[in-house]
């Protein structure tokens, strides 16, 4: 938690706030050759940015509240919870304490769709660098 909250410091998305891959020590890659793991926090009142992804994700919420947009239906969420996120489906995410940090870990298939040249993402009208 130190890192990411350093990393909150000096970098954070509009669309994830502020995230960290988990990686593989080995190969550098992802922790599997088919599911990434993260770790993001999302700092108090922060409301992050529509975005959508043809990965599938599954969060865990490790410390905090807040709700979540999913293609415009509200999903409220606190600590112990799993919200799960169809692939392309616009969402954003909304740490309703003013003075408590969120942190959510996710399980996702990008490295499926990445080794398949099939991994896209997009907000609202732009598409975004798929790295």
């Amino acid at each position: 938690m130190h890192a990411l909250r350093q990393l909150a410091e000096v970098d954070a998305s509009p669309y994830d706030d502020v995230a960290l891959e988990y990686r593989n020590p080995f190969t550098g890659g992802p922790v599997m050759a088919s599911i990434s793991c993260c770790i993001q926090l999302i700092r108090p009142g922060v409301h992050t940015g529509a975005h959508r992804h043809t990965s599938s994700v599954v969060y865990f919420v490790v410390h905090g509240r807040g709700h979540s947009l999913i293609n415009g239906e509200r999903f409220d969420w606190q600590e112990r919870d799993f919200l799960v996120l169809p692939n392309w489906a616009w969402h954003e995410h909304v740490n309703e304490s003013p003075s408590e940090e969120a942190i959510l870990f996710s399980v996702q298939d990008r490295p499926v769709l990445d080794a398949l040249g099939l991994y896209r993402e997009e907000r609202r009208g732009q598409p975004l660098p798929t790295s």
